[in-house]
């Protein structure tokens, strides 16, 4: 009786062990259930390094100008006037307000007769 009574308690212990590792290998920090969120994460991950990734190459692209030799003096008059918020005398500035008043014809303009 006493060898049975050992078996079943043996039995048991093994079977929780068991149980404890199969519900921690589905729903643990590191089980299958936890997988999909590490895979979205990654893939999340991935898309924000792409975007820095031709965010620096378009700052090394505009660095580039600044360097010593190979200065594109259009774009730095461009970034001169565009930092100053004024425009150079070649430029059309057209002005939008936001009370636009559109003049209506005077009476006194005639148009010619054909």
């Amino acid at each position: 009786m006493a060898f049975l009574k050992g078996i079943r308690i043996s039995t048991f212990l093994f079977a929780g062990v068991l149980v404890y590792f199969a519900v921690h290998f589905f729903v643990g920090q590191q089980g299958v259930l936890s997988w999909h969120a590490y895979v979205q994460r990654a893939d999340a991950l991935m898309a924000e390094r792409d975007a820095l990734t031709q965010k620096r190459q378009e700052l090394e692209r505009r660095l580039a100008r600044y360097q010593a030799g190979r200065v594109d003096s259009d774009y730095v008059e461009e970034r001169a006037w565009s930092q100053l918020g004024v425009a150079g005398p070649q430029d059309v500035v057209i002005r939008v307000g936001k009370t636009a008043e559109i003049a209506a014809p005077s009476a006194s303009v005639q148009t010619p007769n054909p």
